[in-house]
């Protein structure tokens, strides 16, 4: 009973860690093509609290700290160093570890920032399927293989003071968001996929995630839709609010029940008009530096 307790513990637990994060990654560019990647992951404050009660009940309850995964969970909450030097790796050739920060966001999410140096942007991958090291060890730990996630990603080239994006951020985006497996299941027992949505969107509220690139000094021109400042938006969503759109249910359930009828450009509409995402739908995005 006990182990089956730890175990339980490890699903709840990671499950919570998967879905109430925050994270963002900006790419910040200098003219000469280095610049840095920053990029936050906090918690949310229930996940911290439960966390917490469950490492204080363990001892007593005699529950198997090691089947729950425990060590790995602070772990990702709270990176050291060599961790976090080690992901560099997964930002392309050239990236190194120049500094991190553990603490709270200003609404008491408990995380982290690192900061990443890289010298040449076009050896510089962005990609939404990268885990943070011991992230990665816990989905591995779950029996889910990273590989396995559907996400975009974003590319770089860089002539002279012109810097072409390559993103397929749109394409990931609705994989990244729906779990196809789970909406099967749900539809096996009789539910709509949007059904299963709304009930998943109680379990993401303040989840965000998002990934900018901010230009120095400052953007002549650019055909990038989402702009604000020297700051573009390439991709931002509040999965609650996505999650709950009318919209978005009704795509996926046209999706679950005719695959081959959606295309690309019934995905831009829905973009356009789904509330709590922004999203870049050019898969080339051109900029050229003040």
């Amino acid at each position: 009973m006990k182990a089956f307790l730890g175990i339980a513990l490890a699903v709840f637990i990671a499950g919570a860690c998967t879905s109430c994060v925050r994270t963002s990654t900006v790419v910040k560019l200098e003219k000469d093509g280095s610049g840095e990647i920053i990029t936050r992951y906090h918690f949310s404050p229930q996940v911290t609290a439960f966390l917490e009660q469950v490492e204080a009940m363990g001892p007593r309850a005699g529950i198997p700290m090691e089947a729950a995964n425990l060590g790995l969970i602070r772990e990702i909450m709270t990176p050291d160093e060599e961790g976090l030097t080690a992901d560099a790796k997964n930002y392309g050739e050239g990236v190194s570890y120049s500094r991190h920060e553990i603490g709270k966001d200003t609404e008491g999410w408990e995380g982290y920032i690192v900061v990443y140096d890289f010298d040449d942007i076009r050896k510089i991958v962005i990609d939404q399927n990268t885990l943070p090291g011991k992230a990665k060890e816990l989905m591995e730990a779950r029996g889910q293989a990273p590989a396995a996630r559907k996400g975009g990603s974003l590319r770089f080239e860089l002539e002279g003071d012109l810097l072409t994006i390559h993103s397929s951020l749109a394409d990931g985006n609705v994989n990244e968001i729906v779990n196809g497996d789970q909406l099967s299941k749900a539809k096996e027992m009789g539910m709509k996929p949007s059904e299963a949505i709304q009930m998943a969107a109680n379990t993401t509220q303040g989840m965000r995630t998002g990934f900018f690139v901010r230009v120095v000094p400052g953007i002549a021109e650019t055909n990038a839709e989402h702009t604000t400042g020297d700051l573009i938006i390439l991709s931002d969503a509040e999965i609650s609010k996505v999650l709950k759109d009318p919209d978005f249910g009704a795509f996926v359930d046209e999706a679950m029940e005719d695959p081959e009828g959606v295309d690309l450009e019934k995905v831009k509409e829905l973009f356009r008009k789904i509330e709590g995402m922004t999203v870049e739908l050019a898969e080339e995005v051109t900029v050229r530096f003040q």
